[in-house]
């Protein structure tokens, strides 16, 4: 019986240390394994990071790309020194680490989307001991600026009328950013609360307001046209004409409108500034998002109609509730709503979105 189990024990130490270096070498390659998914993480923050950064530089014309490439790149640059890239031959901007080595692969700007490729060498410790020396981890990041696709508050009570496509707005807005810096881009959205026929779609029988959620009434519009709707609104919802509102009970819509312009900057017009709004006005009450709608076959006192897509304008501060002025703003949207690749663009766009 003795004999039998010093026998067993004799079995369980040669086992053992036939098994111990096979644990340890498990135990220091994962160790290695754990350092080379950190660095990865650290490299996908980067380019994530630094693909948004410049992306922030896009304007989202058309035929843009090549005039925002040198600064677009720039931010690439930049952020991802921040986020710990050293990549001195393509930036010059971050010491070298002597941990790993580091290289952003490609940037690509096109009008509205900038991708970062980042790679980083990074040692082995305990894997040299079978003869490994390097691995690389690699990320890569988009981040686009979108048309807005979703209001998620604050849409204005009035609606641009166009008919499916809606290329006939898209061209009009199109030429009237162009004509904002010369100070004559300015639109006039309606004569005695009715849609014009500026784009040849006239809503027969209605006024221009719309029900964005506060219901009928006049009391009600005003409200809404002083601080918005709360409620939120995206791609092929409907929105329906406001009813209970007309000429003889237009007091309470005139100092809704009248309370909002009072609240808005002064000192700065995005409206002679090519529409440019910057971002330490982005909360300005004069920067509204409107519904795009298709009209066709609305007439009556009420209706229902698609939204097509949202625009996004100021306010000027000479609009009244008969000679509502407003301008097309062409800077990135800053009201806070969110993109749709799916959405047509009417101008404005959303702050950029990691998109891959």
């Amino acid at each position: 019986m003795n004999g039998r189990s010093r026998f067993a024990k004799g079995q369980v130490m040669a086992l053992f240390t036939l098994v111990l270096p096979v644990l340890l070498g498990a135990l220091c390659l994962g160790a290695d394994f754990a350092i080379i998914y950190f660095n990865w993480a650290v490299v996908q923050k980067a380019a994530d990071a630094a693909a948004l950064a410049g992306a922030s530089q896009l304007t989202g014309v058309p035929g843009s790309a090549p005039s925002v490439q040198a600064a677009a790149t720039n931010y690439v640059n930049g952020y991802a020194c921040l986020n710990g890239i050293s990549n001195t031959a393509s930036s010059g901007l971050c010491s070298p680490s002597a941990a790993h080595t580091d290289n952003i692969v490609f940037t690509n700007v096109t009008d509205t989307q900038v991708s970062v490729g980042i790679k980083r060498s990074v040692p082995y410790f305990f894997g040299k001991m079978i003869g490994l020396q390097q691995a690389s981890v690699a990320a890569k990041a988009t981040a686009a600026i979108e048309p807005p696709g979703t209001i998620p508050t604050g849409l204005f009570p009035i609606g641009l009328p166009c008919k499916k496509p809606c290329t006939n707005l898209r061209d009009l807005l199109s030429g009237l950013s162009a004509l904002n810096s010369g100070g004559s881009g300015n639109v006039n959205l309606g004569s005695k609360f009715i849609v014009t026929d500026l784009w040849n779609q006239l809503a027969p029988g209605n006024y221009g307001w719309l029900d964005v959620g506060q219901g009928s009434g006049a009391k009600a519009l005003g409200a809404v046209l002083q601080n918005g709707s709360g409620s939120s609104f995206s791609l092929d919802q409907s929105l329906s004409t406001s009813t209970g509102v007309g000429k003889s009970n237009s007091n309470p819509a005139q100092s809704g409108l009248q309370a909002r312009l009072s609240s808005c900057a002064t000192g700065y017009d995005p409206c002679a500034n090519g529409g440019v709004v910057p971002s330490s006005m982005c909360a300005d009450p004069c920067v509204i998002n409107l519904p795009v709608l298709d009209y066709t076959g609305c007439s009556g006192s009420s209706c229902n109609m698609p939204i097509e897509g949202f625009a996004q304008m100021y306010l000027e501060q000479d609009s009244t509730t008969t000679s509502i002025d407003v301008c097309v703003v062409t800077s990135n949207n800053c009201s806070g709503a969110e993109g749709s690749q799916g959405a047509p663009n009417f101008g404005s766009l959303t702050p950029p979105i990691l998109i891959n």
